[in-house]
């Protein structure tokens, strides 16, 4: 079973990925392309803890990066759900709500939200100097929702 699906054309392992590779864009990135090049790199995780992720991130939603604070912290999120996930079925959504992108990870398989929670607090500040707010809904449940609401 391959750990990664995106639910549009684009198939992100046919991406390549360059280490060196900057996400800065000065505007109109696509968000669901940022977030496939993340991923990828999270492939052999995901693989190792039979996770499977989930991009339903809409082709139409568009973010202007001017720096690479945002993407810092989508990284983190990712790579902090990921690492904390255990059988897990991970699915990626976003919104754009005026000049802001509503950011979700829901992972339908919390294995362990204490440690999970905890990771995630860790990323505030660096969501609060993105000039984003982080929430996180269903901590000790087994579905778990972190949100990143972040400006365009």
């Amino acid at each position: 079973m391959i750990p990664l699906k995106t639910t549009a054309n684009s198939n992100p392992l046919k991406q390549h990925t360059n280490p060196g590779f900057s996400l800065r864009r000065s505007a109109g990135t696509p968000l669901k392309s940022m977030v496939n090049r993340l991923v990828s790199n999270l492939l052999p995780t995901a693989i190792e803890q039979k996770t499977i992720i989930v991009n339903e991130v809409p082709d139409h939603v568009q973010v202007a990066v001017h720096d690479n604070k945002t993407v810092q912290v989508i990284s983190e999120l990712l790579t902090t759900v990921v690492a904390n996930s255990r059988k897990g079925i991970i699915h990626i959504h976003a919104e754009r709500l005026g000049d802001m992108v509503i950011f979700r990870i829901q992972d339908r398989n919390n294995y362990n939200g204490y440690a999970l929670a905890y990771s995630v607090q860790s990323i505030e500040p660096m969501a609060t100097l993105a000039g984003g707010y982080l929430s996180m809904k269903g901590q000790q449940q087994l579905e778990t929702t972190i949100s990143f609401s972040f400006p365009v």
